[in-house]
């Protein structure tokens, strides 16, 4: 007869369960629990910031962070004060070269404008030095912000994600002890980007998304346990029942429903309502006596269909005219 196990694998190691273990030799119960120690030592060594990170570098979508645009766009007014300042120095400095009768060629001539041998001589060169080195500088922070106002902004159920993560004994456990613990309070919520923000969906997936799963997952979906949040380096646990949750070093009780599949789900949803509104419209119209009342049905089933376009799909204005129009 085979003995029944449990095995858990792990990142660097595996243990075996205890009634397991009494039927292998000492030399290989010794082996295990050094790779016991070995994974004890990996899990305590994500704490703090690793832990952090690992989780945000697992999964991009909760890599969400303070992009300082106020700090930023200071920053941008300062080197903006500077280069406006140098640069009426600069004018100065040239309308100062043009009356003195030793440098006619100043306006004219680079080489004699940067070679003087006068230190007076090369004033003007020097700023316009100092000019090019700040005005490199201001033009990459320029950039630099604008590519930081194109990143997008967390949805609120991952922000939400994130901040119960943060709190709980069982996930994160307050990893940050610091002032950037508040990070991602509500204070600064309009500062908040994400690297990697989820696209903008309809609303019907949005109310789907946010609304319909977390109470099928708080009704049925933790009792299927239906999908596990596998983190990097985090546990899986195999039975010979099947999969169990995943006791994570991220956290436990954590789990995942594929975002492909509930694309999938809201794709079927949407195309049967498709199916089902012009087959509906017919038949009400076919059941309707009088002419006065049919026009009065066809308004509201034309605005029903305005209706369910707007909510299914992203539409701009001018598309949902034309096709309520068709």
């Amino acid at each position: 007869m085979r003995p029944n196990w449990e095995v858990t694998g792990v990142g660097v190691g595996f243990s075996l369960e205890h009634s397991l273990r009494q039927r292998i030799p000492t030399e290989s119960t010794s082996f295990i629990n050094s790779l016991q120690r070995a994974e004890e030592w990996f899990v305590r060594s994500m704490e703090g910031y690793t832990k952090v990170a690992q989780l945000m570098a697992a999964h991009d979508e909760f890599a969400i962070l303070r992009s300082f645009k106020a700090l930023s766009m200071q920053n941008l007014l300062y080197l903006q004060a500077e280069l406006i300042h140098l640069e009426s120095q600069l004018r100065d400095l040239a309308r100062r070269d043009a009356t003195r009768g030793d440098r006619p060629h100043h306006t004219h001539d680079w080489w004699s404008l940067s070679q003087s041998e006068e230190e007076e001589g090369v004033e003007q060169w020097e700023k316009f030095l100092e000019i090019r080195e700040k005005i490199d500088k201001y033009t990459e922070s320029i950039l630099k912000h604008a590519a930081l106002s194109q990143l997008g902004r967390p949805t609120h159920h991952d922000l939400q994600f994130l901040r119960s993560w943060f709190e709980r004994p069982s996930m994160g456990s307050f990893p940050l002890l610091g002032l950037d613990k508040k990070a991602w309070e509500a204070e600064h919520e309009s500062d908040l980007v994400a690297l990697n923000a989820r696209k903008a969906s309809d609303r019907l997936t949005r109310w789907f998304t946010d609304t319909v799963i977390p109470r099928f997952h708080v009704l049925l979906g933790e009792r299927l346990k239906v999908r596990v949040l596998h983190y990097m380096y985090g546990r899986a646990r195999i039975t010979k029942n099947g999969q169990h949750p995943v006791v994570a070093d991220f956290g436990n009780g954590i789990y995942k429903y594929e975002e492909s599949t509930l694309q999938t789900t809201v794709y079927i949803i949407t195309t049967v309502i498709a199916s089902l509104l012009p087959l509906c419209s017919v038949v009400v119209l076919f059941l309707i006596d009088g002419d006065a009342l049919r026009m009065g049905v066809i308004v509201i089933l034309s605005a029903c269909f305005s209706i369910a376009l707007i909510l299914t799909t992203n539409a701009r204005q001018i598309e949902v005219f034309a096709a309520t129009s068709a």
